[in-house]
């Protein structure tokens, strides 16, 4: 104990004197120039040059003893994190570039390159010693964190992935259940039976993004006319509320550890009042919660907090500061976006392929024996739209009929979902253009015409794709034939339907078929960006002749799901806007970039969401 304590005392005298000698020589002469500096302070150079004989030999001493102690580092330890904030001294003496500014130079190139912290402290200690002695640069880590301003807070919870109860301390590597009723209680648990949520603090990042955008928000010239703004659910709740604040949800699911097959979920949120292309930025994404695990998410688990808590903000409203003026916000929700499979994950309904997957309206599939799989005849739709009153009583009569576990589906409803305490259901449970048009019915589409196609077109098709002259800020590249559709990206075939396709398959299909397509590319450019109410209204009439002719030019086999969803795509464009601003894009985009930012194999969820509150932080 004695010998420890030693160790303290020495320890605190070193960093005692750094400051003292620090302080004192880059502080006290700042405002002077070099000339005057030599010139005219000789005595005070003098003195430099003692302190400066002092601070070498502090620095010896405390390499001797700290021979002994890990984790030292010749940096000053400041009493008062108050100094971090806003550091505007200069690095060292002479420097041009203040401690804050190269903080956020820094932190900037280790995000950018996706360095891992033991990198980070090495890159640090490796500039601080290239750097002028003595400096004020941070050398590790833990350091920096206090020179970065507001770093939201989060917190993490490890669930058992048997019977959702929570584990041991996440501090600890070994996890084990807890919970006495369990049957793989009290042991050792594997990765892949652990459960990492992580929680993010909505209120700070909207105050954050708030103030970056403060200049944008809410100015009618910067949003287009078939924006979300447009649409009759905004506008229905413009004259209601003032200041408002209304969010885009979106969540969806990606591999991160092929091995274990564990998969990272995250919940993303966009705000409606900043104006696009802005709002599509990364740095204007708010980052909700995460969820990793091998199994899918369980939405009433996952989300419970994150919903009590836009749900209080959603009540009782809540205040932002921006430049030291205080504004009286109130927050609404817009919609929530997810492909089908995420969708019916959220919503707690049945998969795209099941009979009552229509979320929309009451239409029933029918299961093909020819086919193997459950087809939505347009002749047996039934357009009687649902509401929110009908899935609540079908989720409570679902969860009636529920025995030991196994689920029961009414009327296409399996249980409650905690996602729709703050959404209307269907109305702002809408489909994604990104998965439902451009992963989905186009590629599906290009495959049928395949068969129609002989060896020279498709090589004249593809030549005539790969020699596109598109502008300079697309940037999208046909590296796939047309026969591999499905392995297109998104943005490929958004390109095609949009602007390229018809063009391109002119005098190369049959003209029915072409015909045919040249009705769809024209009913989904229009609700794309449409600049009037009559867009919509013939862009409707256009999708309907085409679901309806569908059968006839193909074959009944085309009658999935996905082409009766489009049957809604008019509807969910007049109440929120042009299919343009309804995509899932940008949260994909968001997902690839997460993606990247773990290492190794420990609470990859926790490593995420350290990582993305720095890139808050210094934003």
């Amino acid at each position: 104990m004695y010998r420890f304590s030693y160790k303290v005392n020495q320890r605190r005298l070193s960093r005692k004197l750094k400051r003292q000698s620090v302080g004192h020589i880059i502080v006290s002469d700042n405002d002077s120039s070099d000339e005057n500096y030599v010139g005219d302070n000789g005595e005070q150079l003098e003195l430099h040059s003692f302190e400066e004989t002092s601070f070498l030999a502090v620095n010896i001493h405390d390499i001797s003893s700290s021979s002994r102690i890990n984790n030292v580092d010749d940096e000053i330890n400041w009493e008062s994190d108050e100094e971090y904030e806003g550091d505007q001294r200069p690095l060292y003496n002479g420097s041009s570039i203040t401690v804050i500014n190269a903080v956020h130079r820094i932190t900037n190139f280790y995000l950018n390159n996706n360095l891992d912290k033991q990198k980070v402290n090495s890159l640090l200690r490796l500039i601080k010693h290239l750097l002028p002695k003595p400096n004020l640069l941070p050398s590790t880590l833990k350091r920096i964190k206090k020179f970065l301003n507001h770093v939201p807070p989060t917190s993490t919870k490890l669930l058992c992935s048997d019977c959702y109860h929570l584990c041991s301390k996440p501090e600890t590597r070994t996890q084990t259940c807890i919970n006495p009723k369990c049957t793989t209680s009290f042991r050792p648990r594997r990765a892949t039976e652990i459960i990492e949520i992580v929680r993010f603090d909505v209120r700070t990042q909207i105050q954050s993004i708030m103030h970056r955008n403060a200049t944008f928000i809410n100015k009618p010239q910067y949003f287009p006319p078939s924006d979300i703004c447009f649409g009759q659910q905004y506008q229905q709740m413009a004259g209601i509320k003032h200041n408002k604040i209304t969010l885009i949800l979106h969540s969806d699911g990606a591999p991160i550890v092929h091995s274990s097959k564990k998969s990272i979920w995250p919940c993303f949120a966009s705000i409606t009042e900043i104006p696009p292309p802005m709002r599509e930025f990364q740095s204007n994404i708010i980052t909700l919660a995460l969820w990793l695990s091998k199994k899918k998410p369980n939405v009433n688990i996952f989300l419970d907090e994150t919903i009590n808590d836009l749900s209080l903000l959603i009540r009782n409203g809540t205040s932002i500061f921006i430049d030291n003026e205080e504004y009286k916000i109130q927050l609404d929700t817009q919609f929530f976006i997810a492909d089908l499979p995420a969708k019916s994950v959220f919503c707690c309904t049945t998969y795209f392929n099941g009979y009552s997957a229509c979320t929309f309206c009451c239409s029933r599939g029918i299961w093909s024996s020819t086919y193997n799989k459950v087809l939505y005849p347009y002749k047996n739709n039934n357009l009687t739209a649902r509401t929110h009153d009908s899935y609540i009583k079908a989720a409570e009569e679902a969860i009636l009929k529920s025995n030991r576990g196994k689920e029961v589906a009414v009327d296409g409803i399996k249980n409650f979902s905690s996602l729709l305490r703050i959404f209307k259901y269907p109305t702002q449970i809408i489909y994604d253009f990104m998965h439902l048009v451009c992963l989905g019915h186009i590629p599906y589409l290009i495959n049928r015409w395949c068969s129609f196609l002989d060896k020279k077109s498709i090589l004249d098709i593809d030549k005539k794709l790969q020699d596109l002259c598109i502008p300079h800020n697309m940037k999208v590249i046909f590296l796939e034939s047309i026969t591999m559709a499905s392995q297109w990206k998104a943005k490929n075939s958004r390109l095609f339907v949009l602007h390229v396709g018809v063009p391109v398959m002119l005098n190369k299909l049959p003209n029915l078929l072409f015909s045919h397509f040249v009705i769809y590319s024209l009913a989904i450019k229009l609700l794309y960006a449409p600049d009037t109410k009559d867009d919509i209204i013939f862009a409707e009439r256009l999708i309907d002749y085409y679901c309806r002719t569908a059968s006839m030019v193909h074959d009944t086999s085309i009658e999935i799901f996905s082409l009766h969803a489009h049957l809604h795509l008019a509807y969910q464009v007049r109440l929120h806007g042009g299919l343009a601003h309804t995509s899932a894009f940008v949260f994909e985009s968001v997902i690839k970039y997460i993606k990247k930012k773990p290492h190794g194999s420990f609470n990859l969820a926790s490593q995420i969401a350290y990582w993305i509150n720095i890139r808050h932080a210094v934003n």
